[in-house]
């Protein structure tokens, strides 16, 4: 994984402002195609995503990153990081035809659109009831 570091020496760097810098710097890499934030780090703050329950923040997150497609590091200031992955290469998909929509007694159902005649509103004819064990797979 390659790492660019940005220097920053103010000491009014919030995560939104650090992020903003991160994502303007992987959109002027010629290797990041389609750039995807993975993993971060607030060094400031103390968090990372992803959270990883007893995990050693200083490097767990760094870790997920590269084992889970990480091409770049970037590093803003000594205070934030964060891991972006190439998405082009992933196949592009077209939208579901499968809805999860729930009745007004906050039932759910799994719906095929196509045949709804009120995409917000589950019908018998175009929906299957979930329970809670099924609804878990969709």
């Amino acid at each position: 994984m390659r790492q660019e570091h940005i220097a920053y020496l103010e000491t009014d760097l919030d995560y939104h402002h650090a992020a903003a810098l991160a994502a303007t710097q992987v959109d002027l890499d010629k290797e990041v195609i389609e750039p995807v934030l993975i993993a971060w780090h607030d060094r400031k703050a103390g968090r990372m995503s992803p959270v990883i329950e007893g995990a050693d923040l200083n490097n767990r997150w760094r870790d997920y990153g590269a084992s889970h497609g990480g091409k770049l590091e970037v590093d803003i200031g000594n205070d934030f990081a964060f891991i972006y992955a190439d998405a082009s290469a992933f196949d592009v998909h077209e939208a579901s035809p499968y809805s999860n929509l729930h009745d007004a007694e906050g039932n759910e159902y799994l719906c095929q659109i196509n045949q709804l005649d009120d995409t917000k509103q589950p019908t018998a004819k175009a929906c299957v009831p979930l329970d809670e064990w099924t609804s878990k797979l969709t």
